[in-house]
């Protein structure tokens, strides 16, 4: 009988001694779970955490970036120097540009780029399509909104004055590989984004190098002359008017996308 109990004993300590683990693993995954949850609700609304960063995502995929607008400071600069200068309407060329070398790297095809871009700006769009043909590659952005343009600088340097635009733009925008598998990006989750826009005008065209090349290949109305100094007011050989060439003298020199998460075509 002795024997017995004593076998008896130790299994009922040792059941007891498990039982009571059991308890406290139990205690500890409610009260975690119950933190997890109460911060899940804190931070997203929900106690599923994995649905709550779900729906931020969406919530941000769909929420636009804020721009900080340095018009009220910079545009009194511009309208001194250029009193022409619309900029209203530089405002809606500048989200026209930028639709159009979206749809240039959608088709691959630099031909769809608007007229104000610059021959620089077009070079890089076409090093983006051979880059992106070699790699076997295409980009797509698709349902573009530009929700806002706005001024960010006004740079002179006396060769040059450039005018950067800073443009929020909200998209589908992903890397498909030749066999259509996405890459790069999300065809279910938009990008919010900013791009950078960069609008130049040319002081001097001998400074830039460019007058021989044929880049700014301007000429007078009147007699047919070379213009040389870009925004003139008359032309130096017969003294005829030029000023409305002058829109013709700003053209859209570069188009980056704020962000470290590039991709190699961009």
């Amino acid at each position: 009988m002795s024997t017995g109990i004593g076998i008896a004993v130790p299994v009922i300590v040792v059941l007891a001694i498990i039982a009571a683990l059991l308890i406290v693993i139990v205690a500890a995954i409610f009260i975690i779970r119950s933190k997890v949850q109460k911060f899940s609700m804190e931070a997203f609304g929900t106690k599923d955490i994995l649905q709550g960063k779900r729906d931020m995502e969406a919530r941000l995929a769909e929420t636009p970036k804020s721009l900080r607008s340095m018009t009220q400071i910079y545009l009194p600069q511009i309208k001194k120097d250029f009193p022409e200068f619309d900029y209203d309407l530089y405002k809606n060329k500048t989200a026209s540009v930028l639709r159009s070398y979206f749809n240039a790297i959608n088709a691959k095809d630099t031909t769809l780029l608007t007229e104000e871009c610059s021959n620089t700006l077009k070079n890089n769009v076409t090093g983006i399509i051979k880059d992106l043909n070699v790699r076997g590659l295409r980009q797509t952005f698709s349902e573009v909104a530009i929700h806002d343009v706005e001024l960010a600088r006004y740079d002179k340097n006396g060769v040059t004055v450039t005018i950067l635009f800073n443009a929020a733009v909200g998209c589908f925008d992903f890397v498909e590989d030749g066999s259509g598998k996405v890459v790069f990006g999300s065809r279910e989750l938009k990008k919010q984004c900013v791009y950078d826009i960069e609008l130049i005008y040319v002081q001097d065209v001998h400074k830039m190098g460019v007058y021989e090349e044929g880049a700014l290949g301007l000429t007078c109305p009147n007699c047919g002359a070379p213009i040389k100094t870009l925004g003139q007011k008359f032309c130096e050989y017969c003294g005829g008017g030029v000023q409305e060439i002058n829109t013709r003298s700003w053209s859209y020199e570069s188009i980056r996308e704020q962000t470290v998460n590039k991709t190699a075509y961009k």
